[in-house]
């Protein structure tokens, strides 16, 4: 080893290697994994001609990649700030974030607004952050400059995103995108629910959960999702579902898959981690888009994620004032759709569901940086 060079060591009974866990010595070396001595090895620090830090039995693993973050600086810095998102990731075990083209304003839809959020993150950011570009009508011409600037990828609603600035996509504009992005090795993100029919419920009591999921039921899902489909199988584009909650589509991205399609879909904490059944009246902090659904549900995704039909855990942080969420009504109608859980990512791999469950959820989150590369 070189003279003077900036070496430490972390020790631990449970260092995560691979797919598997056992003892190991992590060597670092200014700043970086050196090398990773399994086993009994280099124990006493000797073989790797440093000071060791002797963590026992706790969990140490590669940092986590949550690539579906809404940090929404510049313009609503209130709702969170690069300065305050970026240190919840890294006290969550979180080591890069990759932000979403909304809530700030202006959204991440053009070359010029990519340079007002890269300034605004500038100097505040305590871990790796990359940015997602959006795919909004009449942007499609801003899509390779910002591939050329860096953008990880490209986001874009089928159906209203919540804030006016973003407005979703029509059926057109998505072929416009898709010709844009062909060849470009880029990849297309969707939020993939789309309007139905829908009976009204004229007496439905707003402050009960089962009136808000009553308004968004699974076939808005595999509507979106059957779109989705057709595109990437279409035009070969690398496509990606954000935050599925609803189990029925599984067979039909599988099928798509099966038939040549390069689709990724990602599910949430939130929804392997919370169910319709156990959210009270009035609760409006659980309220999100697509909404947590069933406890049979929730058993299909653990299913589908642990068979590896479902690529990838994220928190979709998604932060707001509290007013926002109108805790005071307990009105589900009325309050904005979304849960803060960035610093919550690595706890859940000890807290979720069972240990060998949970070890999967911290694989599948690590494995998210292949979608940005």
């Amino acid at each position: 080893m070189e003279p003077g060079s900036m070496v430490s060591a972390v020790r631990s009974r449970r260092v995560l290697c691979g797919t598997e866990i056992g003892p190991a010595l992590v060597v670092i070396r200014e700043g970086k994994v050196h090398s990773i001595l399994p086993g009994s090895s280099g124990s006493t620090g000797d073989d790797a001609g440093c000071e060791v830090l002797d963590v026992g039995d706790s969990l140490v693993m590669p940092g986590i990649v949550d690539c579906h973050v809404h940090v929404n600086e510049p313009g609503r810095s209130s709702w969170e700030g690069f300065w305050t998102a970026t240190r919840a990731a890294a006290a969550g075990g979180v080591t890069t974030i990759v932000d979403m083209p909304l809530n700030s304003i202006p959204p991440t839809t053009t070359l010029d607004n990519l340079q007002d959020k890269m300034e605004a993150a500038s100097g505040k950011c305590f871990v790796d952050t990359a940015f997602w570009g959006g795919v909004i009508p009449g942007n499609q011409l801003e899509l390779k400059p910002m591939i050329q600037a860096g953008v990880a990828g490209f986001k874009c609603f089928l159906i209203h995103s919540g804030v006016e600035e973003f407005p979703h996509v029509t059926d057109k504009d998505l072929h416009t995108a898709m010709e844009q992005l062909q060849g470009t090795g880029s990849v297309l993100l969707f939020h993939a629910e789309r309007d139905v029919p829908l009976l009204s419920e004229e007496d439905a009591d707003p402050k009960d959960y089962s009136t808000f999921l009553n308004s968004r039921p699974d076939v808005m899902e595999l509507e979106a999702i059957r779109t989705v489909t057709d595109l990437c199988l279409h035009y070969q584009v690398r496509c990606h579902i954000v935050h599925l909650s609803s189990a029925q589509p599984l067979e039909l991205i599988q099928a798509a898959r099966q038939a040549g399609a390069p689709l990724t879909v990602e599910t949430t904490h939130h929804y392997l981690s919370l169910s319709a059944e156990h959210i009270p009246a009035g609760a409006t902090q659980f309220k999100c888009c697509p909404p947590i659904r069933g406890a049979a549900n929730q058993e299909k995704l653990w299913s589908a994620l642990k068979d590896g039909h479902i690529d990838m855990v994220v928190s979709d942080h998604s932060p707001c004032t509290p007013d926002l969420k109108r805790l005071d009504t307990g009105d589900f109608t009325q309050a904005w759709g979304g849960i803060s859980s960035l610093q919550f990512d690595n706890s859940r791999c000890s807290t979720t569901k069972s240990s060998e469950a949970s070890e999967h959820i911290c694989l599948r989150s690590v494995s998210v940086l292949d979608v940005c590369q």
